[in-house]
């Protein structure tokens, strides 16, 4: 049960992360001052957020779940 907790935890702040992070790519799009930098803020944004949230989910996916919450005790 309480595992069930934590990946909705998870997948509320993936959306969370999600949500901000388009919030930021539309704001680096809409109001850059140099087109040429537009391009380059971007594109350093997206690879550097995706390669974040490419690495969290590759480790939270692959913790054993079962093993930490066998050790509490509610």
């Amino acid at each position: 049960m309480i595992a069930i907790i934590i990946f909705i935890a998870y997948f509320i702040f993936v959306a969370a992360y999600l949500l901000t992070s388009f919030f930021i790519v539309y704001h680096l799009a809409s109001y850059s001052i140099n087109p040429e930098l537009r391009i380059v803020t971007l594109s350093l944004f997206i690879l550097v957020s995706g390669g974040l949230l490419f690495s969290n989910l590759v480790l939270f996916f692959s913790m054993n779940w079962d093993a930490i919450m066998s050790g509490i005790n509610f």
